[in-house]
Order: structure tokens, then C-alpha cells, then sequence
């Protein structure tokens, strides 16, 4: 029973709350719309800021046109050039390798000439030949490579990339 009597009192308060809030009854009307005559000054000064709106946008498509073309066009050469640096850096990279092979096949040539030397019972002094002969072949070839190196074209120099000129700022719309 006591629970039925609490249930009562606040659908009571809730029922009394809503009755006594305002409602839209009570609301003050919205006024009606006044419509304001635009003078004609006023419509040649939107219409002549209009007109030059216009310019100011044929005017910047032209510029932003002309600042892609020039953007692309250092791109392209931009492009170009690390191409060729590439293409250069990958031949003087190839004859470096074609150069320590024959340097390598020379030393290699020069360390199986003395192990073939002082195979078996040799005496000290041809030992000594033999490692005098290796010594030589491979100063020879050492010699050979660094001249064969420094005959080489220089590397061509790293493209720089281009600086790219500010955007162009579109015109304020009036």
C-alpha cells in the first residue's frame, strides 16, 4: 500500500508540474517579415563589384595556369636531371666493379703463382723469390687499379631541387 500511495504522490507533483509550466499558448508571436527596398545605387555598386570580382578571377586562373605550367615544367627538368645523375652514378659504379674483378683476378693470379712456387720442399731463397714476385704483382696491380680509378670521369653533381615559386592568392569574393 505505502508503495501504491508513493507512486500516486509523484504522478500527482508530475501532473500539477505540467499544468502550471508555461506553454506555447502563452508565447509571444513571432512579427512578420518586413521586406526593405534595395536602391538602385546599391545595385550598381554590387553589380560593379561583381563585374570586378570577375576580373580578379579570370585574372588569377590565368596566373595560378601560368604558375602550374612553370611548377611542371621545373618538375620535368627537375626529373630529367636526376636521371642523368642516376645513369651517370650507375656506369661509374659498374666500371668500378669491371675494375676491382681485374684488380682481384691480378692478386688472385699473383697468390696462386706463389702457393704453385712453394709447393713441395723449397729452399729459403726461393720462398723469398717467390714472395718478392707476389709482392710485385700485387703492387702492380694495386697501382694499375688506383690509376684505372683515377682515369674515371668525375661524378656528375646531385641535381638541385627547384625552388617553387609562392601560389598565387584568389581575389576575396564581395
Amino acid at each position: 500500500m505505502k508503495k501504491n500511495l508513493k507512486h500516486r504522490i509523484i504522478a500527482g507533483t508530475i501532473g500539477a508540474a505540467l499544468l502550471l509550466a508555461p506553454t506555447a499558448a502563452f508565447a509571444d508571436t513571432t512579427p512578420a517579415p518586413t521586406t526593405t527596398k534595395i536602391s538602385a545605387a546599391d545595385k550598381a555598386a554590387h553589380k560593379a563589384a561583381l563585374a570586378a570580382n570577375k576580373a580578379a578571377q579570370d585574372a588569377y586562373r590565368v596566373a595560378l595556369k601560368a604558375w602550374q605550367d612553370a611548377r611542371n615544367a621545373n618538375q620535368a627538368a627537375y626529373k630529367a636531371a636526376i636521371a642523368t645523375y642516376r645513369a651517370g652514378l650507375a656506369s661509374h659504379k659498374t666500371a668500378v666493379k669491371a675494375i676491382d674483378a681485374t684488380f682481384n683476378t691480378a692478386v688472385s693470379a699473383a697468390k696462386a703463382a706463389f702457393t704453385a712456387a712453394t709447393t713441395g720442399t723449397v729452399t729459403a731463397a726461393a720462398r723469398q723469390v717467390a714472395f718478392n714476385a707476389r709482392v710485385a704483382a700485387v703492387a702492380a696491380a694495386t697501382a694499375t687499379r688506383a690509376a684505372a680509378i683515377a682515369a674515371l670521369p668525375m661524378l656528375p653533381p646531385k641535381a638541385v631541387l627547384p625552388t617553387i615559386a609562392p601560389k598565387p592568392v584568389a581575389p576575396v569574393k564581395p
